[in-house]
């Protein structure tokens, strides 16, 4: 089986060491075919990137002719492009897709996964939530469950804000320690505004309720402007907290009591709490971080391998 890489940063190279790294089985018979980034198109496996050809992404699906496009590239939130034109073109040639990239399915779900299915492929997208806590690959196990709401935390930078703000410091000083250890970008708007919850809760959505909504269909609202003085004195905490059911989708700020599963989920850890009529399901797991990253697009690798697809799909 060959594969191109898309996307060369930090996830691109941990994905790549898990590859050469982990003896499983099904792998056996898996190489890099190619890689791609802006600069262009390598044609070997190898850590340090040298260019062979000047071409994009989309050039080199003819060049490489991969069986699988693993796109660990960057997120276009505006039109989801390059990768949204990449994906369609792969899965119309019956090219497996997996992708740690959620811009493209936050925008266009329902394009992407009824071409997939109209041209018997496939694609896999654990890492786009909660990077390798298995959020969405936790669905794959989950037969004749009746899922009735999702809740959680799903942006990891806003929830170590409201931590440290918990703990004395104020929003800038929270925000300015969490650019330094690396958790929040230089540019934190998606995260701080709600942003990037609610392109996460959208997908998480369409696989549970199967509701073919887009994050333009999502309210959100983000933390720039919270105050917790009132909630500490009560005893609660304040979470950006994400909500999904059958019938409607949002992000915002909310009180919580010690008596609720997120209260206790600090710093940059994520978690997803899944009502069913069944049971109630909770998981706990860091939701970035390019290994953790790299390790939701190697599972969804391997489940490949094995066969499996998302039920529906």
């Amino acid at each position: 089986m060959k594969l191109m890489l898309v996307g060369y940063g930090n996830v691109g190279k941990a994905f790549r060491k898990l590859l050469h790294e982990k003896k499983v089985k099904e792998l056996e018979n898996v190489k890099i075919t190619g890689i791609v980034t802006t600069r262009g198109l390598m044609l070997k496996d190898q850590e340090e990137f040298v260019p062979d050809k000047k071409i994009n992404a989309l050039e080199a699906l003819d060049e490489v002719q991969p069986d699988v496009v693993v796109d660990m590239a960057s997120a276009n939130y505006k039109t989801g492009e390059p990768s949204l034109s990449l994906y369609l073109s792969a899965l119309k040639r019956g090219i497996h897709v997996i992708t740690t990239n959620k811009a493209p399915l936050a925008l266009k779900y329902k394009e992407i996964i009824s071409t997939a299915i109209s041209h018997g492929s496939k694609i896999f997208f654990q890492a786009t939530v909660m990077s390798g806590t298995p959020s969405i690959n936790l669905y794959r196990i989950l037969p004749a469950m009746k899922v009735r709401k999702i809740r959680g935390i799903l942006n990891g930078t806003t929830n170590y804000i409201l931590t440290r703000m918990s703990q004395g410091l104020s929003f800038n000083e929270a925000l300015k320690e969490a650019q330094e250890l690396g958790y929040a970008e230089r540019d934190p708007t998606l995260d701080i505004n709600g942003f990037d919850a609610a392109g996460k809760i959208t997908i998480l959505s369409n696989v549970y309720f199967s509701r073919y909504i887009s994050i333009n269909d999502v309210k959100f609202e983000g933390i720039g402007n919270i105050e917790i003085g009132d909630a500490l004195k009560r005893g609660n905490k304040i979470k950006l907290i994400a909500y999904a059911d059958e019938k409607e989708t949002y992000v915002k700020p909310m009180e919580i009591t010690k008596e609720d599963f997120l209260y206790n989920v600090d710093g940059v850890n994520n978690a997803l709490e899944i009502e069913s009529d069944i049971q109630k399901i909770t998981i706990v797991g860091p939701g970035a971080g390019p290994l953790n990253a790299a390790y939701g697009a190697f599972s969804d690798l391997i489940l490949l391998l094995r066969g499996e697809n998302l039920p529906g799909l």
